[in-house]
């Protein structure tokens, strides 16, 4: 699943501006909640929106730990929440460690985005399909084409879950 840098919620952010995680996820995941019913994931019901999402975080994987295992400490807090309530809560976690180095209020001083030691992606039957940006910027006099800062970044992420030198709990 590729991040599109040309998504408005990109675009447009702005330090002091909140940064629109969850619609970013569904614009990411759109093709796999679309799986579901066909249907875009503002037209389902309240209902199928909570089931198209649970789908996902069955085959969602971090680090190549389900995420339900990821985060497991996290998701025994929640233990008196509702079915709907704790997909929420959990996909507000994932979805912060997915974009933040796109959300711009969490660059530090320096202009450095945000980064974090985890990688996602979805188990489609034996392949990874990991969640990333996959994009090239023109750069110089003649516009020769680079890899952005995010894809070298996801790029790393990718190659340091292969050597297995990635964090398998939230607690690590």
């Amino acid at each position: 699943m590729n991040i599109k840098l040309d998504n408005p919620i990109i675009t447009y952010s702005e330090k002091g501006k909140p940064f629109i995680y969850d619609k970013l996820f569904l614009k990411t995941f759109a093709p796999y909640i679309e799986e579901y019913k066909n249907v875009p994931y503002e037209r389902l019901t309240e209902k199928d929106q909570s089931v198209a999402l649970a789908r996902i975080i069955k085959k969602l994987y971090c680090n190549g730990v389900l995420v339900t295992e990821f985060f497991s400490k996290e998701m025994a807090q929640w233990d008196g929440l509702e079915n709907h309530e704790r997909i929420h809560n959990l996909l507000d976690i994932v979805t912060r460690d997915m974009f933040c180095c796109f959300d711009k209020n969490l660059e530090s001083d320096d202009g450095e985005f945000a980064k974090v030691n985890r990688i996602y992606y979805v188990d489609n039957n034996g392949t990874k399909d990991y969640v990333m940006c996959n994009e090239t910027e023109k750069k110089g006099l003649f516009g020769k084409k680079h890899k952005s800062p995010y894809t070298v970044y996801f790029e790393d992420l990718i190659e340091r879950f292969e050597k297995g030198e990635l964090p398998k709990s939230s607690q690590e």
